[in-house]
């Protein structure tokens, strides 16, 4: 009889046994379950934060790409320009040369100078006549490319700044969803222990 008892015993032990590790699980899946709900939640956030940095960087990158690109036209217009006055300037010698060399011609260097001074007033109120619209375009593409860029910081910084707002919500909302399913499953499983109980 005495080995009756500690059989009975066994058994009463290997029905709670098992009970625990049944609880265990079904605990440790929806464990599991709402941590991989948070996970995959956590990982889309980041992704989306990322996407967001990634497009900033992006419109950053073209508009100093914009910037420098007209830097360059600039600096070709002002060698170009460089380039034609000296061959202008180099012309004109040529050409006073060759004048200075006919000496039956009596032209005042004082008149060549003061037309050569009118010549070069004129071109350049031309040029900057000229360069007015170009400049004005250049500046307003500028400003435009300014304000998009700090437009898309200011919306990113906007809506990262919401999602954070909601973000405390959204964890008592997972928080209250997994206590619920926990107790659920809990429940579910009480009750099922009830009805085998019963004869």
């Amino acid at each position: 009889m005495a080995q009756k008892k500690s059989e009975t015993v066994l058994t009463t032990d290997e029905k709670v046994i098992p009970t625990v590790e049944e609880s265990i699980v079904v605990g440790s899946f929806v464990t599991t379950f709402w941590d991989q709900y948070e996970q995959s939640r956590e990982r889309a956030e980041q992704l989306r934060e990322n996407r967001e940095d990634a497009y900033v960087n992006a419109v950053r990158e073209v508009i100093k790409f914009n910037k420098q690109y007209r830097k360059s036209l600039a600096t070709l217009y002002e060698q170009a320009k460089r380039t034609n006055k000296d061959m202008a300037t180099e012309l004109m010698h040529q050409i006073n040369r060759g004048k200075e060399v006919e000496k039956d011609e009596t032209i005042h260097v004082d008149d060549r100078a003061e037309l050569k001074n009118q010549l070069k007033e004129v071109t350049g109120q031309l040029e900057k006549l000229a360069l007015t619209p170009i400049r004005s375009i250049f500046h307003i593409v500028d400003q435009l490319e300014d304000n998009f860029e700090k437009n898309a910081e200011a919306n990113i910084a906007n809506n990262r700044g919401r999602r954070n707002a909601w973000l405390a919500v959204r964890k008592e909302y997972v928080k209250k969803a997994r206590n619920t399913h926990l107790n659920l499953v809990e429940r579910g499983k009480n009750g099922f222990k009830e009805l085998i109980k019963t004869p």
